[in-house]
């Protein structure tokens, strides 16, 4: 019975996932700053940053970013939805999966999203720009391009 069980839930998780036909994985990124919705509020890309310390040895920049400008690279960061993803650190596009996902959260919950695919256009020493598509629910999607910040090893 107990086998019998895990079979019909694996199954069912399978099916589940296999059912989405407007996956944001298939979605076109759109050629427009980053926006969408996070927390069920309108949300516009300001800026965004990453360490390369926290990220050395990574194949990724763990990246967080922000619909309010800040000031990258300090001791202070805004508050309210943002986002938190990871982003190659070689040219090219990526699907989303257990490996490189995206976070949407609103300062206290989140939600963590396996639906998308993000495309680094360049990597320098100072930025990383791209594109992405990324959904969890209709209450978090985004949609377009970035340009991340990296803040320096010190």
């Amino acid at each position: 019975m107990t086998k019998a069980l895990f079979t019909a839930a694996l199954l069912s998780l399978a099916t589940a996932a296999g059912c989405t036909s407007d996956s944001a994985a298939d979605a076109e990124i759109l050629n427009a700053g980053l926006a969408g919705t996070v927390a069920g509020q309108n949300w516009t890309f300001a800026a965004g940053h990453t360490s390369a310390f926290l990220s050395e040895g990574e194949d990724d920049f763990f990246a967080t970013l922000y619909p309010t400008a800040f000031t990258a690279c300090g001791f202070s960061e805004p508050s309210g939805p943002h986002i938190i993803v990871s982003i190659p650190k070689t040219t090219g596009d990526f699907e989303m999966g257990l490996g490189r996902n995206m976070t949407f959260t609103d300062g206290s919950n989140n939600l963590v999203s396996l639906d998308g695919h993000i495309r680094v256009d360049s990597v320098t020493a100072t930025n990383v720009k791209g594109g992405l598509v990324a959904s969890y629910d209709s209450d978090n999607e985004v949609n377009g391009t970035f340009d991340v910040t990296i803040c320096a090893d010190e």
